[in-house]
């Protein structure tokens, strides 16, 4: 059986495979950004689809 060498790679390193939770992190990596450049809360939860208090929890 051959393997991918993504999937050896994610295996070696300990990285689970889940789109959904790869999903969440990049929505809140956005959201820090945008947070950064003082976008209103408002305004990053539509862009990102978290909601304000999932926001406001990323500036702790």
């Amino acid at each position: 059986m051959l393997i991918n060498p993504r999937d050896e790679y994610m295996k070696n390193e300990g990285i689970k495979e889940g789109k959904e939770e790869g999903k969440e992190e990049s929505k809140k990596e956005i959201a820090k950004k945008l947070l950064n450049k003082n976008m209103p809360l408002k305004e990053i939860s539509e862009i990102t689809e978290l909601t304000t208090q999932e926001i406001k929890n990323l500036e702790l």
